[in-house]
């Protein structure tokens, strides 16, 4: 499996706040699910598996993650499977 880096924008509050939870390693349904969106639009089928990585400098910040991806069966088209 290969891994597709994925940064959703939010605010400085916000991040501080997800950096806390995901250190004591409460759950994110809702951002997980941004992150597999993300995967299947930009044509890879991610197999689920959601790795927070940490908040990204930038303004706004990121919050950053990884996400597992299939290769092997290349990419597909925009949007999840029908």
């Amino acid at each position: 499996m290969a891994l597709l880096r994925v940064e959703l924008a939010t605010d400085r509050e916000h991040a501080r706040r997800f950096d806390d939870l995901a250190a004591r390693g409460g759950p994110f349904p809702k951002e997980r699910e941004l992150v597999i969106g993300e995967a299947w639009v930009r044509g890879y089928t991610p197999t689920g598996k959601v790795i927070y990585r940490g908040i990204g400098q930038g303004r706004p910040p990121a919050l950053k993650f990884d996400v597992e991806v299939d290769i092997a069966l290349g990419r597909t088209p925009p949007g999840p499977p029908r």
